[in-house]
């Protein structure tokens, strides 16, 4: 085990503001400085015959070439990127036995945060056999780099690697620096303005959830992985068909069966967006991917539908994926207030291999899709952590689909993970063949709604638990308390407190509460009846306030 210095040289240095991508990371891991997608990971074998000076050599190179890799951020009101122009990395020389070294690197690398105010936002080790380099391990904090950029990244160093004509910094590219000033000029703050108003808009008429269910499992989480030979066969002819991408296919079909499980025949999802087709931005490396709120909604005629839908539906979400967190969050938090309920993010889509993805273009015949489905295969991941009840995430979609889901066990066991992902699976060989009815789709796919027998109903939208709402306002006033009522909740309550006072109280409970709402009208009483579910003994009690809370 040993070291290697990289000393690197950039074009310049420099101090401006934080991008709208570099922002909205730092929104989220404020207070919790760790989650998984906090620290993004990548592993390039190394050519035989390279060593570890050419991969200092080469890593001197991408550093120089790229600012956001020696960018440190200084937080705050009004937060800022420093980008030096001179330093140096140490990379670790690790002699590592057995057959799977990546665990070992990606924990010594990715075991703790960033300091991103000190610490150059890139961690590098070298794995070696008998002191010969073999493996290259990066590691890069999401403030600098998304899945994109580190999947240009990783592919620059394996290039340079193999061909030394190529470790040259080359002319200067867009960097974060420029990025900051570009959203700064009038047009771009506007886009943004208008990307807030959008999300405003979808909030305010959207389910708040889309696992609006019962519990079915145990608490924890799971993250399944399937190989699909047959799904990569199918998506061909059902692009050709819809005319639309291999992505917006595996979206809608995670929307449809969604959809159909949820019984929620009206949703949205959040897709990562990387936001790489606006102009110049291909190349880019530094944060800029965003969520993008993706409304979608079954209908009754066929998934081919559901999947022009979506499509439409992506298209326009995109177009508002770039904004400035710190302006969403108060309206977020004013749509709460106002509908009393609270947008859970709990189904989030994500397509990573959609970076430099070798497609499949032309059809297969039905009858060899089918008989692919034979050769799929389901394993389980490593253990994870993500604050959602559904991460779908799209892997490849070229000749073999590989696919992810990252689920909270309560709402999908581990038996239903497996089943959503054969079930989109089923899915798309069936729609490799014909158009699918919606009605179809759970014989197809074994995906069947949710029971939520009594005490549901559905307002503004919403699945709602009546039970749980009585007890969101129970825990908000420490009173007893009751709800009632299908098209508007009336919230019977025994407090000291007006219905403005008790609503906040009520609205600051709803973050994780998937089944859950605010009351629309409060009822404050001096007394509760022996009997909480007699809507009548309620009426008779004596009434010290009453009104919305809005």
């Amino acid at each position: 085990m040993g070291q290697l210095r990289v000393d690197f040289t950039g074009a310049r240095g420099g101090e401006g503001p934080v991008t709208l991508g570099q922002g909205n990371v730092l929104e989220w891991i404020g207070a919790q400085r760790q989650e998984r997608s906090d620290i993004l990971c990548r592993f390039v074998p190394v050519p035989v015959g390279v060593t570890a000076a050419d991969i200092g050599e080469v890593l001197a190179v991408l550093i120089a070439r790229h600012e956001a890799l020696r960018t440190t951020i200084v937080p705050g009101e009004r937060a800022r990127q420093v980008v030096t122009a001179v330093g140096s990395l140490t990379v670790e020389l690790t002699e590592l036995d057995g057959p799977d070294v990546e665990p070992l690197l990606r924990e010594s690398l990715a075991g703790q945060p960033f300091d991103y105010a000190e610490d150059l936002p890139v961690r590098v080790a070298v794995a070696t056999r008998d002191g010969v380099p073999h493996l290259v391990a990066l590691a890069l904090s999401h403030l600098a780099t998304d899945f994109a950029s580190i999947s240009l990244v990783a592919a620059q160093l394996a290039a340079m690697m193999a061909d030394p004509a190529l470790r040259v910094v080359g002319p200067t590219a867009h960097q974060p620096l420029d990025q900051a000033a570009l959203e700064a000029t009038e047009p771009a703050r506007r886009r943004a303005g208008a990307a807030v108003r959008f999300w405003e808009n979808q909030l305010r008429r959207m389910p708040q959830c889309v696992f609006s269910v019962p519990a079915a499992g145990e608490e924890g989480c799971r993250e399944g992985y399937l190989s699909s030979p047959a799904a990569g066969l199918a998506l061909p002819a059902i692009v050709a068909r819809t005319g639309v991408s291999h992505s917006t296919v595996l979206l809608a079909a995670a929307a449809t069966l969604l959809a159909v499980r949820t019984g929620n025949a009206r949703g949205a999802l959040v897709s990562i967006c990387g936001n790489r087709f606006r102009p110049g931005m291909a190349d880019y490396v530094g944060t800029i991917a965003q969520d993008a709120l993706v409304p979608f909604e079954l209908g009754e005629s066929t998934v081919d539908a559901v999947i022009r839908g979506v499509q439409v539906a992506t298209m326009n979400a995109y177009r508002y994926s770039q904004f400035e967190a710190r302006r969403l969050w108060p309206v977020m938090d004013r749509v709460a207030t106002e509908r009393g309920t609270r947008f859970q993010r709990d189904c989030v889509f994500n397509d990573v291999g959609a970076h430099g993805e070798v497609r499949v273009i032309d059809p297969t015949p039905p009858t060899a899709v089918a008989l692919a489905a034979q050769q799929s295969s389901f394993s389980w991941l490593p253990a994870t952590s993500y604050p959602v009840a559904f991460y779908f995430t799209v892997i490849s979609a070229g000749s073999d689909v590989r696919l992810a889901l990252y689920a909270d066990t309560r709402y999908l066991p581990p038996a239903d993970i497996e089943g959503f992902l054969r079930g989109v699976e089923a899915l798309l060989v069936a729609s490799a063949a014909r158009e699918v009815p919606v009605a179809e789709v759970p014989a197809i796919t074994g995906i069947v709604p949710v029971d939520r027998g009594d005490g549901w109903v559905c307002v503004d939208s919403c699945w709602v638990e009546l039970a749980e709402v009585r007890r969101v306002l129970a825990e908000a006033t420490g009173g007893q308390a009751a709800v009632f009522g299908s098209d508007e909740l009336v919230g019977y309550v025994v407090a000291d407190e007006k219905p403005q006072a008790i609503h906040e109280k009520c609205v600051a409970l709803l973050p994780g509460r998937y089944t859950a709402m605010a009351p629309g009208r409060y009822v404050v009483c001096a007394a509760a009846p022996d009997d909480l579910d007699d809507l009548d003994a309620w009426r008779s009690m004596p009434v010290l306030a009453e009104g919305t809370g809005r």
